[in-house]
């Protein structure tokens, strides 16, 4: 099976493999312990924060070992939340994923404004100062980039127009890290992100923020930010892989495949759309808006086929209606159910994108051919 599928998860890499295996079996002790044993975990827990940190440029106080983005966005939301005033106000893009979205909700009822976007999702950072100016505002939250469309917000300068007015900006950065450079997220006051978009195991991630941020109480773990016995085989593995990803540097070649790819498609199905393909997008996604036939038959039709893609967000598809991207991109609830999103990875090969395109040119012809419309009844 051809995997397309990495916006919702990624194979776990060898290198995470083996440090996680070594972890487990030489490391596997609590490093909150009094013993010398326990001690040398906490020693390597420690070297593996120091090194997360140098990839964002920030103290290594800063960085919290969690279960994952989702996590790391509801402690941003809740720790602001039990600090500010009645009044105090967050600011989001509408293209934010769910775990911001409704853990600022939960946490600001009534008390969250969404930010104005063109019509790939991009908030306009000349849009920021107004907004911060307008009410009591204590945290910003865009995106570097979106889950469903690849598309990458200009967080960089947003960053700058809330340091410029005090304000503190969150950036959920799950699916930037592994594909781009990191070096810049110096600039946010809180980051999160999972390690199992890059590389790494499901149920580890971080979160940079303030070192007087206290999320979860029970324990002096993390520094007294976040109580628990924590887990270095699965940071181990996510410092693993992300040092991978790292390693790789630019990546021109993978995103002119997956280029070739849309032009192959557009010459074998002339009718279909890519979203946001005038906007910066991540080189491994193509969003496309099919001409004909609901998402989930050109899922299916496609894994039998033995290529793996997907409607959009794994987050949302048990939900009824349009996802709240493809409606802050204008597109209707029928055209969003034609939605199709393949999310390739560094092991994607420029022959993997060209045998998805004529697959893809194949499932058109095969559920044209299975449409009741293609069939003539002869009298």
């Amino acid at each position: 099976m051809a995997y397309f599928d990495n916006n919702a998860t990624s194979r776990p890499c060898e290198v995470a493999l083996v440090a996680y295996s070594e972890a487990l079996s030489e490391d596997w002790r609590n490093p909150s312990s009094p013993s010398t044993t326990a001690a040398r975990v906490q020693v390597k827990l420690d070297l593996a924060r120091e090194k997360l940190a140098s990839f964002f440029g920030t103290h290594p106080a800063g960085i919290s070992f969690t279960s994952g983005a989702t996590e790391s966005n509801n402690a941003v939301f809740s720790h602001l939340a039990g600090g500010s005033s009645p009044d105090a106000r967050v600011l989001l893009s509408p293209v934010e994923h769910p775990s911001v979205r409704e853990s600022a909700s939960r946490y600001f009822p009534s008390r969250v404004d969404e930010l104005s976007t063109d019509g790939s999702g991009i908030v306009d950072p000349a849009a920021i100062a107004p907004a911060l100016e307008a009410n009591e505002v204590v945290l910003v939250s865009v995106m570097a980039a979106n889950n469903e469309t690849g598309i990458i917000q200009m967080w960089e300068q947003i960053a700058d127009v809330c340091r410029v007015h005090g304000v503190p900006f969150h950036c959920d950065a799950t699916q930037w890290l592994g594909k781009l450079p990191s070096s810049q997220f110096n600039a946010c006051d809180y980051l999160s992100a999972s390690a199992h978009k890059f590389g790494g195991l499901k149920g580890v991630g971080l979160l940079k923020a303030p070192a007087k941020v206290s999320f979860i109480v029970g324990g002096e773990q993390e520094g007294g930010r976040r109580a628990g016995t924590e887990n270095y085989p699965g940071a181990a593995a996510m410092l693993a892989a992300l040092e991978e990803a790292d390693s790789f540097g630019e990546t021109p070649i993978l995103e002119q495949a997956r280029d070739a790819f849309e032009e192959s498609l557009r010459a074998s199905i002339p009718e279909i759309e890519v979203i946001g393909e005038n906007a910066s997008r991540l080189w491994n996604v193509s969003t496309l808006l099919l001409p004909r036939f609901d998402n989930l038959r050109w899922v299916g039709k496609l894994e039998k086929m033995g290529h793996e893609v997907s409607t959009g967000s794994a987050c949302a598809l048990a939900k009824d209606g349009p996802s709240h991207v493809s409606s802050a991109m204008g597109l209707s609830s029928e055209q969003a159910r034609r939605v199709v999103r393949v999310s390739g990875s560094r092991e994607t090969t420029p022959a993997d994108w060209s045998a998805l395109a004529d697959a893809f040119r194949l499932a058109d012809e095969e559920l044209q051919a299975d449409s009741p419309f293609s069939k003539v009844v002869s009298i």
